[in-house]
């Protein structure tokens, strides 16, 4: 009896391990004006996964999964253009804004719609590239 509840403790603890998302180590980033800048990919992707999950709760994203839907969704829409003006200008590549509602023009089939579209609370990544990537929920 004692042994499976062993096993059984063992099972849970190894299932709750596995199951998290372990932050890594980063290297440094600015906070300016409630914007992040980052420097490296991985620094951003393991600042702004907990801040997702936080905010969409039902979404629980690893960073497999925010590298699958960065890519799936990257250049869906037209870059800020104050941040883009200061990754430009610094020697940050991503910039991600968090905010409550945004108004923002989706790029289509690479071309820019002509209609603003209003969504609710997003984060709005702009590259250093001039590309952008949104993440927001219906």
């Amino acid at each position: 009896m004692i042994k499976k509840i062993l096993y059984t403790l063992l099972f849970l603890v190894c299932f709750l391990f596995t199951s998290c998302w372990i932050y890594p180590d980063y290297k440094n980033y600015l906070e300016k004006d409630g914007v992040l800048y980052f420097e490296d990919y991985e620094t951003m992707k393991s600042v702004i996964i907990p801040q997702i999950n936080k905010s969409f709760t039902a979404w629980h994203w690893s960073g497999d999964q925010f590298d699958k839907k960065y890519q799936q969704y990257f250049g869906n829409v037209v870059v800020n253009d104050e941040d883009y003006q200061y990754l430009v200008e610094s020697n940050y590549i991503y910039a991600v804004r968090n905010l409550p509602r945004a108004e923002v023009k989706f790029i289509v089939n690479g071309k820019v719609q002509d209609n603003i579209t209003k969504i609710g609370e997003c984060y709005w990544i702009t590259t250093s590239n001039n590309q952008g990537v949104i993440f927001y929920q219906n």
